[in-house]
């Protein structure tokens, strides 16, 4: 016979909390408590979390049909309805088939130039010596890099506006907003909801503005926001403006953030361990700095990236919301519930990787992980579209820092991660002293 629900923390604010503060700890803590899966009632929905490979390869292989966004009625306000995030069923495949061609081949490759300008700019405008936050320098490149790659250099008035509107969106986004749409609440124009609703209509505004310059204005653009525009479904329509301007929100939100704290993380871990920096440096060495498309191949590089991600996933669960029943293990989850593979949880399993809190990029090296052991962007028919963009902008940006100047870590102390918004980032801003290398 089975059972409805594995057994779990009881309550709802408390566990949410807990999970929003430190999910790895609570996560490893739950499951030694009372076995996986586990069962948790977040502010948010009702979720079944599991870090088991057998039952996460089960969790992706599922139907797509079956399976619905998590938590709507909380991130639909924030990201919009036309996000494809938001989507399930046939829209959420229609919309990816049309989104992906735009971040991955030859269309992919052809930002490394646009990467290493905004890495460049970014850092020289830090005199030599100076102490930098290293994840205010690399949030400024990443999210340069997502506005250039979006929108193109063409309107530099105009990309410079959406650069600082985006800032503006970013810094109201409250992490208790993505967890429960309790706490949108509206007083009186001054409640902290409200302040992030009026940048929002700041950003959708300076969106809509662009569009229209691009309506009135037709001509050949290679710039995402261009393709998007003259994209079409299989049906040979067009995007809905909602949907464009929800999905330029969430490639903004989404694109820039994420990236911007796994380099942060990067260099955090290269500086720590001065050994794995030299083997990168001696790498970097071989390859010729005017071609950053190159760094993006160095087997190297691709493992300190990969054990950074594995460090410090882009998120901490995977979460699908069940249309249907399913039976996972000896428990029949009724629909209505999240299935979550826990990503914290199989990226420190000491079976899959020993001595997992060490930065030990050879791992990479010496064997290839499932998707149900390694899974930073997600897995199944909803993983990260923009995951390779976001690998490849890393290498490029990595290998341009690394190859232009050098960094002494100032932090005296382990830096611990912490909840930003969906995403956990360094408690610190990770502090590095800056010098530029000589040339040659």
């Amino acid at each position: 016979m089975l059972d409805s629900l594995p057994p779990g923390p009881q309550g709802r604010w408390r566990p949410t909390l807990r999970i929003i503060r430190e999910p790895r700890q609570a996560l490893q803590e739950w499951a030694e408590r009372y076995g996986d899966p586990f069962f948790v009632h977040a502010l948010n929905g009702p979720v079944v979390i599991t870090g088991r490979a057998d039952l996460i390869q089960q969790v992706f292989a599922h139907d797509a049909a079956d399976y619905d966004a998590f938590g709507k009625r909380a991130l639909e306000p924030i990201l919009g309805a036309g996000s494809m995030l938001m989507l399930s069923g046939e829209p959420h495949r229609r919309e990816r088939k049309l989104v992906m061609p735009m971040f991955h081949g030859e269309r992919m490759r052809a930002y490394a130039g646009i990467m290493q300008a905004a890495a460049e700019r970014v850092m020289k405008s830090y005199a030599d010596g100076a102490v930098l936050s290293t994840l205010d320098a690399t949030t400024s490149i990443s999210l340069e890099i997502i506005v250039r790659a979006i929108f193109g250099s063409e309107r530099e008035q105009s990309a410079e506006q959406l650069l600082k509107l985006s800032r503006k969106v970013m810094s109201r986004s409250w992490p208790i907003f993505f967890f429960s749409p309790k706490l949108h609440i509206s007083l009186l124009g001054l409640s902290p909801w409200d302040c992030l609703s009026s940048a929002k209509q700041e950003l959708r505004k300076a969106l809509q503005q662009e569009v229209r310059y691009r309506e009135e204005h037709p001509e050949h653009r290679d710039d995402i926001l261009s393709l998007l525009m003259e994209a079409r479904y299989e049906d040979g329509t067009s995007i809905e403006r909602d949907h464009l301007f929800h999905e330029l929100g969430t490639f903004l939100f989404a694109g820039h953030e994420t990236t911007a704290i796994a380099l942060g993380w990067a260099l955090y871990h290269l500086h720590s361990n001065q050994d794995c920096l030299a083997r990168l440096e001696g790498e970097l060495a071989q390859v010729e700095p005017d071609k950053p498309e190159s760094f993006a191949t160095l087997p190297y590089m691709k493992a300190v990236i990969s054990e950074t991600l594995r460090l410090h996933p882009i998120v901490t669960e995977v979460l699908r919301v069940l249309r249907s029943p399913m039976q996972l293990e000896r428990w029949e989850l009724p629909a209505g519930t999240a299935v979550a593979p826990a990503v914290v949880l199989a990226h420190y399993n000491p079976a899959v990787y020993p001595d997992p809190d060490r930065f030990l990029p050879e791992r990479f090296l010496k064997r290839s992980y499932s998707s149900a052991e390694y899974l930073p962007f997600g897995g199944g028919h909803r993983r990260c579209a923009g995951a390779a963009f976001a690998t490849y902008e890393m290498a490029v940006v990595l290998g341009t820092l690394l190859s232009n100047f050098s960094f002494e870590l100032l932090e005296s102390k382990p830096v611990k991660p912490v909840r930003r918004n969906i995403t956990m980032g360094p408690a610190s801003g990770i502090r590095l002293r800056l010098h530029a290398k000589s040339p040659g």
